[in-house]
């Protein structure tokens, strides 16, 4: 019976490869050998050896990398597959997909790194197997339409990752459920935000609701027997609502990292 495929054929040829191949270069070892770098080679060889996909997406998704980032790796190691059969045709045809797998593998370190502040041994490390591989640097210039593409986004991303730099994932302070709820605004929708936005939408409430404290202190004055409900009646939170669905779409862990690179 034919052996299942575990993941796709690209992550599947590349774990057998690693695991228990006979040590020749190939792309998809490449990229599993990053992988194991990141997330462990005992955790991922485990994983491998009982073909458990669930766990292979929930190791990928546990320092809180989007699931959009995912679902783009498998894409792109699937574009590379077909690529690769291509390429045994027509050997001088090149692509980019190279390049963009290894700049998600980026990405994916740099998520890990927003839990576990690197050694500069652990980065070195890092950076020498995905771009320091001779194997690698002459398959890129034999395969990839930018061969340096992958080395010039990691020098522009690794400064945030240098000793000098702390990591600290900037966490908002939020307001309580039920204030957020008076103005119409979910916590959880809140909770997506960047934290400049939580930091603008905060202060707004709070001033809003200093201004209604006001003039019903002054209406009760007024008219001692009327009672005030406090609404926003503003579209400055709808637009803040709005901006927020956009900022889901980008990785929350990263974009106060990246905003100033």
């Amino acid at each position: 019976m034919e052996e299942k495929v575990f993941i796709n054929d690209f992550i599947n040829f590349g774990m057998h490869e690693f695991f228990y191949g006979d040590g020749v270069f190939s792309f998809e070892k490449h990229i599993i050998e990053c992988l194991v770098h990141i997330y462990g080679k005992k955790t991922l060889k485990a994983i491998y050896d009982s073909k458990d996909e669930n766990a292979f997406a929930e190791t990928m998704a546990k320092y809180g990398i989007k699931h959009s980032v995912y679902d783009n790796f498998l894409r792109d190691t699937t574009k590379y597959w077909k690529f690769k059969s291509e390429k045994e045709q027509n050997p001088a045809l090149k692509t980019d997909v190279t390049s963009a797998i290894e700049i998600e593998l980026v990405t994916l370190y740099i998520q890990r790194c927003l839990s576990y502040t690197p050694t500069s041994e652990d980065l070195q490390g890092f950076e020498s197997e995905l771009l320091n591989d001779f194997e690698a640097i002459k398959f890129h210039f034999n395969t990839s339409i930018e061969p340096n593409k992958t080395r010039e986004f990691w020098e522009k991303k690794k400064k945030i990752l240098s000793d000098d730099i702390e990591l600290v994932e900037i966490k908002p302070e939020y307001l309580d459920e039920f204030t957020y709820s008076r103005f119409g605004v979910k916590l959880e929708d809140v909770k997506k935000m960047d934290y400049r936005m939580v930091d603008e939408l905060n202060k707004y409430i709070k001033e809003k609701i200093k201004a209604d404290e006001n003039d019903n202190k002054k209406t009760r004055k007024e008219s001692p027997n009327k009672d005030t409900i406090i609404t926003s009646g503003n579209g400055f939170v709808d637009a803040l609502l709005i901006v927020s669905i956009i900022a889901t779409e980008i990785s929350i862990g990263l974009i106060y990292y990246f905003l100033n690179v």
